[in-house]
């Protein structure tokens, strides 16, 4: 912005100081009046959002968050959460403009703009997501979750150099960060580097904590690097022989086409 246009903002903003800042608390007090009615008026209802949606029932979480949030303004955290479980549900419009209402100065903004950056992910734009990403990093550089997820839209938009760098920087300060270890070590697959790939799973994979996701993450960088035999008796942990040979079919489209 030019200095003579920021000069006379300040200047104009100099001017009604006093007015502007009346305002500004008299909404503020509003708004935590109408929060603190939200709160004693839909208490209960509250709660059985949240219980519904810790037991998987989000369509009965949606419409009890939805009556929560009836009254305006409402509260941003709720916003928040709200928004979390329409992701959760697949509604992903409707989570960008629950979102999107969250406004700056709200504590919940943060997590707000992480979220339409997981919602715009999920809808296969990453270059829409990536700059709420980078407006989170902004503000909050050393959080483990959105390097991460910064790191999984910059993989989607084919920058991986960048992207490992992300998780990279994650695994600097806590080298186990599972996230981290995973989504750097599928990245360095895409980008041919499956030796220090298959070191970074392996050891994840063969724990006693390891998850199916890990295992069948391993088989995919196997069956990219070409091994076939690994690939398919990690398959077979978890799936059938009929999936395991699908899989392996995959693996080897997908070799082709890298190849090519």
């Amino acid at each position: 912005m030019p200095a003579v246009v920021f000069l006379a903002g300040a200047i104009v903003l100099a001017s009604c100081s006093s007015v502007a800042t009346r305002t500004n608390d008299n909404a503020a007090a509003r708004a935590k009046m109408t929060q603190q009615a939200t709160r004693e008026q839909f208490g209960p209802a509250l709660r059985m959002a949240r219980a519904s949606r810790a037991n998987g029932d989000l369509a009965s979480a949606i419409n009890l968050y939805s009556s929560v949030v009836a009254i305006k303004p409402a509260d941003p955290a709720v916003m928040l959460e709200f928004g979390d479980t329409l992701v959760d549900a697949g509604s992903l419009d409707d989570a960008i403009e629950v979102y999107r209402t969250v406004g700056p100065a709200s504590t919940a903004w943060l997590g707000a703009q992480l979220g339409l950056q997981q919602a715009y992910l999920k809808l296969g734009e990453p270059e829409k997501a990536l700059p709420f990403a980078d407006q989170v990093l902004a503000v909050s550089p050393q959080d483990h979750r959105v390097l991460v997820c910064r790191g999984v839209t910059l993989d989607m938009l084919g920058r991986h150099v960048q992207a490992q760098e992300s998780y990279r920087a994650v695994l600097a300060s806590a080298p186990h960060d599972v996230a981290a270890r995973n989504d750097l070590a599928l990245s360095l697959a895409l980008t041919g580097q499956f030796g220090e790939a298959e070191d970074i799973m392996a050891s994840m994979a063969h724990s006693s904590t390891a998850t199916p996701r890990i295992r069948q993450n391993l088989a995919l960088i196997y069956g990219l690097a070409g091994d076939a035999e690994h690939a398919g008796a990690l398959s077979r942990v978890d799936l059938d022989t009929t999936a395991t040979d699908s899989n392996l079919r995959f693996f080897e489209l997908a070799r082709s086409a890298e190849q090519r």
